[in-house]
């Protein structure tokens, strides 16, 4: 903490020198603290990187902790704004008491880890006599929701709804027995928005390429690894299509709403294991297709949200056909994704289970009680796309897809205009898909899983 402090000090010098150099400059955060109030099974959200297997136990983890993120950014630009830079750091995920130094680390006694990361690092520019601009460096990289929602390191173009861009995820140094670009993960994004009065809609395209660095085979766990960033460094080429958008429709009653989310992947995966089985080419063809509908009453908002992520139904096959993310983080579920408000501490960010995708349903109630305050409520229904495949502890086979009912609610209080108290719940009623991720596997789902957060989290 005392390292941040001075860079914060460092940065607010920077600011005030700057001001003869750039017209405006500006400082904001997020400062958020949260804790898991109460959790029956820990361990099913110990992973920081996705889900695996064994996390739910007859006899449970019961714990609760504390802990803080914050996030910090400085904006420096001309008056005409033709030219802007902007720096963020954060400090992330870090429990009171867990000592160390690294990334979520740090908060023991005198919480002296070095523990900051940067979070954005680019400069934005116009270009003369055109409408459009150009972003470099470490910045958000928005294609899709679903797909590639985070920070990459890339270059970007931007004239009205056209955005073009290329993005490296990883990164080799090529030497004399290496071809140009071997171990490279590039990635060329072109995506384009309209909007018209009540109606939104986005087309994008994304190609994303990986040469191989070395003739080793690499390995992949379906569930743990099945994410684009986590691909093994092999010869790796994908393709992925998608419209986007929404469209809000007044009615008589309220204001009614559709958005929309339609993915197809294309491409391949060479000289991969899976699961430690033999080494294959796999062909890649997958998709997503989400919807939400909902209407807005007065303060009441009500909305059903679907999608079906598409699975792999033969891990034995040369065909991957689970639907796959680059990097995203989604909330749907507090039990499953980060819908908890300790959302560094989860299953998975993705939306689906590994290779066997998701089919996820969920009807939501909002109502704003004061003006101050919501609360909400609602219920999940999930299930694999593709059954989970396994044999128990009673050497029987198992095929299983539906994962339970999920019961959420939430409260939120306003206490300042900037600052928010929240609390939440989610209780899953484990359905017999549950029972491959529990140490005892006996054939059918015995642990129901309960999970509530708190945040006060101030932003400026």
């Amino acid at each position: 903490m005392k390292k941040l402090l001075v860079l914060l000090i460092a940065l607010s010098f920077v600011g005030l020198a700057g001001s003869a150099l750039a017209a405006k400059f500006e400082f904001h955060g997020d400062l958020n603290n949260r804790f898991m109030v109460y959790t029956n099974q820990a361990q099913w959200f110990s992973t920081l990187d996705g889900a695996k297997e064994d996390l739910t136990s007859d006899d449970g983890s019961d714990d609760s902790w504390g802990e803080i993120k914050y996030r910090l950014w400085a904006e420096a630009a001309t008056d005409d704004d033709r030219i802007k830079g902007v720096y963020a750091i954060e400090i992330g995920a870090v429990r009171f008491g867990r000592s160390g130094s690294g990334k979520s680390q740090g908060g023991g006694f005198s919480g002296d880890g070095v523990n900051i990361e940067t979070r954005w690092a680019y400069t934005d520019f116009a270009i003369p006599h055109t409408q459009g601009r150009v972003k470099i460096g470490l910045l958000p990289v928005g294609v899709n929701g679903y797909f590639w929602n985070e920070t990459a390191m890339g270059v970007f173009y931007k004239q009205g709804g056209l955005n073009l861009g290329w993005a490296r995820g990883s990164e080799n140094v090529t030497t004399d027995e290496q071809d140009w670009g071997d171990g490279d993960l590039d990635a060329l994004i072109a995506r384009y928005d309209h909007k018209m009065d009540n109606l939104k809609l986005g087309f994008f395209g994304t190609y994303l390429t990986q040469s191989a660095d070395n003739d080793t085979a690499g390995n992949l766990d379906s569930i743990l690894d099945y994410e684009i960033k986590k691909f093994p460094t092999e010869d790796f080429d994908m393709i992925a299509l998608g419209i986007d958008g929404g469209i809000s429709i007044p009615t008589g009653f309220g204001n009614a709403f559709v958005d929309w989310d339609a993915i197809y992947e294309n491409g391949s995966l060479d000289n991969v294991s899976i699961d430690g089985g033999p080494t294959e080419d796999y062909d890649i063809s997958a998709y997503l297709l989400h919807v939400d509908a909902g209407v807005n009453i007065g303060r009441v908002r009500l909305s059903l949200t679907s999608y079906y992520a598409s699975g792999d139904d033969d891990d034995a096959d040369s065909d991957l056909e689970g639907f796959l993310a680059v990097d995203v983080d989604r909330f749907e579920s507090i039990i499953f994704q980060e819908g908890g408000y300790t959302d560094d501490s989860y299953f998975t960010e993705r939306p689906y289970i590994g290779n066997k995708g998701l089919f996820l349903n969920k009807l939501s109630l909002d109502y704003k009680a004061t003006e101050k305050m919501t609360v909400g409520a609602a219920i999940l229904y999930l299930l694999t796309a593709e059954d989970l495949e396994y044999v128990d502890d009673n050497a029987n086979a198992q095929a299983e897809d539906s994962l339970g009912t999920e019961l959420d609610a939430y409260v939120s209080y306003q206490l300042f205009e900037n600052c928010e108290v929240a609390l939440n719940m989610g209780y899953l009623f484990a359905d017999d898909a549950m029972d491959f991720f529990e140490v005892e596997r006996d054939g059918s789902a015995d642990n129901d899983i309960f999970r509530s957060t708190a945040r006060v989290r101030y932003k400026f």
